[in-house]
């Protein structure tokens, strides 16, 4: 990675791109660089695949002479690539084989991964699992260009690289390589937000709708839209076009995906109902779970799985909400052309609070879901200006990162 101090750790954000007089999208920030990005991103996701193999690799030493719980060590690539099919993985399989009728709890896990996986499946001679994992990872290369590309025109070149390096290093990174829709999620989203900032309303109404064929969360990128929309020609109702109607696809892949439940299994809201069997029903204010997570964290031991679980949940929560602050006000503020980012973002980061999982670990998952949380890793970008937060975040990042893919293949508990 090029040296941090090649660029000004207070930069002033770039001048925001105004829309024409007739309403039309702005002019772009900056020239076209997409083979930039490639590079960058491809770097990256080389660095992160060498990485999660060497993991993989050591992941049965910490067992040795123990009855491990993943069973004994794989003997080939084969069985090390299957040590990947943990956890959620069993959901998405069965769906992607056989679809949502004969287990009506699979309706909790929206349908265009296993679509894209079946597809895969079906042309090539893959299994349904390794289908499921080269789709994961060619969507973990799409979301880091894309990230690179769209903090690149709100930053710069070097903010770019970064923004993609420390997603990919967050701990729970991992994700966006196992065969879970997280990748997937994150490169639609990404490429939404980032047509909206060209002014590309179509496209942008048509990755928001395929978002939520992803995830329920992707009918939040709906606000981004309207603020961007909205932003771009002066707040000024007068300068709305026949484009804003591209906000109707937004939620066109949730409908989709009810009218199929709805024939399928008798209920349009079936993804909704099925919450329960995983512990969540009901809203609360957010201060209620966080009191919660705390309580449970002084009764328990320092180093208990659980309370080490519920206190990375905690930190992440809390920390996403100041790292959305600091993209606002502060000396790594992103300025006002990345609000839209915050207005997805924010919603987004506070769904899993106000609707807890009602266990011993009401946060479960929310440092997973950070990966969404564009904004945050844009701000750590420009903290990452700074020489030593730049060695400092990757080295701690990656280190705990390669303690979650022990712990994921091991088939232990991650969220």
């Amino acid at each position: 990675m090029p040296e941090a101090t090649e660029v000004d750790p207070n930069p002033v954000p770039a001048a925001e791109p105004q829309a024409g007089q007739d309403g039309t999208a702005p002019e772009r920030a900056v020239p076209d660089g997409w083979r930039e990005s490639v590079r960058a991103g491809l770097v990256t996701w080389v660095a992160g695949l060498l990485m999660y193999a060497a993991a993989t690799y050591f992941a049965w030493l910490p067992v040795q002479d123990l009855p491990a719980k993943a069973g004994d060590a794989p003997t080939g690539f084969e069985g090390a690539l299957d040590a990947w099919n943990r956890w959620d993985v069993a959901w998405y399989l069965p769906i992607a084989d056989t679809g949502y009728a004969p287990d009506p709890l699979r309706a909790a896990f929206f349908p265009l991964y296993p679509m894209l996986v079946r597809a895969v499946q079906t042309v090539t001679t893959l299994s349904t699992f390794h289908a499921a994992m080269l789709v994961s990872v060619l969507a973990c290369l799409a979301a880091l260009i894309l990230v690179h590309r769209l903090a690149t025109e709100l930053l710069d070149a070097e903010h770019g690289r970064r923004a993609a390096f420390y997603l990919l290093a967050f701990p729970t990174g991992l994700y966006l390589v196992a065969a879970y829709n997280e990748s997937l999620f994150v490169a639609l989203a990404v490429g939404a937000l980032y047509c909206m900032r060209c002014g590309r309303w179509w496209w942008a109404g048509l990755l928001c709708g395929l978002a939520g064929a992803t995830r329920l969360t992707g009918v939040l990128l709906g606000l981004a839209f309207v603020y961007e929309y909205l932003r771009q020609r002066d707040w000024s109702v007068r300068r709305v076009r026949w484009d804003a109607l591209a906000a109707l696809l937004v939620p066109l892949g949730v409908v989709l995906y009810a009218l199929h439940l709805q024939r399928t299994l008798g209920s349009a809201t079936a993804f909704l109902d099925v919450q329960s069997h995983w512990f969540r029903s009901g809203y609360q204010p957010p201060w209620t779970t966080w009191r919660e997570v705390i309580r449970l964290i002084s009764e328990g031991t320092t180093y208990q799985p659980d309370t080490v679980r519920n206190t990375v949940n905690l930190v992440t929560s809390v920390g996403s909400l100041a790292l959305l602050g600091l993209a606002v006000a502060g000396p790594w503020r992103l300025g006002r052309g990345a609000h839209y980012l915050i207005a997805f973002a924010l919603p987004a980061m506070l769904l899993p609070v106000v609707n807890p999982v009602h266990n011993y670990y009401p946060l479960a998952s929310v440092w997973r879901y950070f990966l969404e949380c564009l904004p945050a890793f844009l701000v750590l970008a420009r903290m990452g200006a700074d020489r030593t937060f730049d060695r400092i975040y990757p080295v701690v990042a990656v280190g705990v990162q390669g303690v979650m893919v022990v712990t994921f293949v091991q088939n232990n508990f991650v969220g």
